[in-house]
């Protein structure tokens, strides 16, 4: 904790105040990527869609993000860091005006897509700027994307919360633009010179990829009453033909935007694949987590709100503040220790989602986050053990990609399993309430499954199979 106070207080001085602004300006646009997690029922309400199809406001951002993430080094070869970052805050601020004045689900899917695309811009290349702007000795700011990540997510929560407090949750797009005018008018301050090497980017692959968001949009497909079997059988032809030719090509171009033949390491994606379930995991509770304390514990937004920020600095401290401690121990037995905590506490979650409280919630979300905070710590450093300076890059891409695609996926699949398996009991007599509470059950014992699968993952690496190889200590 102190670290990260002393981190904070080298910012605000006057030779980091460049890396300040862009540190705040991120933060900013990630605030956006989360405002509307809170106002899921509040959506359904105003609009009146199915609560699948409103899920997409989050689900599609996730997976828009990973699509965005192997273009960074294009965007800095055709601007300078000051216009970029003033392009990424336009494109964010375009879109928050239009998540703040929609009213219907169309606008609103295309606001939260170009709200994604100006933090998409300048997310992928953050820790390359800050590393550039801050002295060696600081390069450990460069590894500050969790705290970011937890302080936007609490300040998330607070400003949807007052949003709701004045009477209506698209407020929050209000603080976010003011915000962002703010940054954008301290932007030009910032002087980097950076030398860019030429980055070819293989186009038709880019397009290629967005086969995996043609694949979520079958997945919500899956939800009762949304559209006929056979657009949702074309949208899975078409999804897994646009998949099949991207994998296709990105093993045969000569520049593919992800070098899987030189990261097919079976300990090194073994590991992504953990990190992955990490942060689904952290996406789920945020989301469907809040779900569940609105309809099926009925509690107010605003102590929703209040009850996962807890976990939130749980995982930044579990992550940051025990580095020290867990260093003791191997790098497996940690990653085995974070798994058993997440198994635990999403195993608690789906046998007694109907019998909890908001304290017995908040204890098991504690748990839960501990365990990411812990995965992370162990996993913060994978990837920097390739053979070049390329494929480390690379390695970082994919992991990102992965966290990310994977996180949209498996929101997409529980927002299917919650309505289905709800209206399934709804429909065959049993009262609402009860219905809501047995669909989170089966949604909160469906990611169980995936922590056990994580679980016996971390069990089957051995000391000659284990992930300490990939950990720069």
């Amino acid at each position: 904790m102190n670290k990260i106070r002393h981190q904070f207080d080298q910012l605000v001085q006057g030779e980091y105040r460049e890396a300040f602004i862009l540190i705040l300006g991120m933060i900013v646009m990630l605030i956006g990527e989360f405002s509307t997690a809170l106002a899921v029922t509040k959506i359904v309400e105003a609009f009146g869609n199915n609560e699948v199809v409103v899920q997409l406001t989050n689900i599609l951002p996730l997976a828009w993000l990973a699509l965005m993430y192997p273009l960074g080094p294009v965007w800095l070869q055709k601007k300078s860091v000051v216009q970029l970052l003033k392009l990424s805050l336009a494109i964010f601020m375009i879109g928050s005006l239009l998540v703040g004045i929609a009213f219907n689900m169309p606008i609103l899917l295309l606001g939260r897509i170009i709200q994604t695309t100006g933090c998409g811009i300048l997310l992928p290349m953050l820790p390359s700027l800050i590393a550039t702007i801050l002295p060696e000795k600081n390069v450990g700011l460069t590894k500050m994307g969790d705290v970011m990540l937890g302080v936007a997510l609490v300040l998330a929560l607070f400003l949807t919360g007052i949003s709701f407090l004045l009477g209506n949750w698209q407020l929050i797009n209000i603080f976010l633009i003011v915000l962002s005018l703010i940054i954008y008018h301290n932007a030009s301050s910032i002087k980097i010179d950076l030398e860019i090497s030429t980055y070819n980017i293989e186009r038709v692959n880019v397009v290629l990829s967005s086969g995996f968001m043609v694949l979520i949009g079958w997945i919500v497909t899956l939800g009762d009453q949304i559209t006929s079997s056979w657009f949702s059988w074309g949208l899975l032809v078409i999804g897994i033909g646009l998949i099949a030719t991207y994998l296709w090509r990105e093993l045969s171009v000569p520049n593919p935007l992800i070098d899987f033949k030189g990261l097919f390491n079976v300990r090194y994606l073994r590991a992504v694949l953990l990190q992955g379930i990490g942060d689904a995991s952290l996406v789920v509770l945020m989301i469907i987590g809040i779900l569940y304390l609105r309809q099926g514990l009925h509690y107010s937004v605003i102590i929703i709100g209040l009850a996962l920020m807890p976990s939130i600095v749980v995982m930044i401290l579990m992550h940051h503040a025990t580095k020290r401690w867990f260093n003791k121990f191997e790098s497996v037995n940690n990653v085995r220790m974070a798994m058993s905590l997440m198994m635990v506490g999403w195993g608690c979650l789906s046998l007694f989602s109907t019998y909890l409280n908001l304290i017995l919630f908040i204890v098991l979300t504690i748990i839960i986050e501990a365990g990411h905070g812990l995965l992370m710590q162990v996993g913060q450093e994978l990837s920097q053990n390739q053979k070049s300076a390329r494929l480390n890059n690379m390695a970082d891409i994919f992991m990102a990609q992965f966290k990310l695609m994977s996180s949209g996926m498996i929101l997409a699949i529980l927002s299917v399993v919650l309505q289905n398996v709800t209206n399934s009991h709804t429909s065959n007599g049993l009262p609402g309430k009860l219905s809501t509470l047995v669909g989170y059950r089966a949604t909160f014992s469906l990611f169980f499954v995936i922590t056990i699968l994580g679980w016996i993952i971390t069990m089957l690496a051995g000391r000659n199979l284990n992930l300490s190889k990939h950990i720069v200590k």
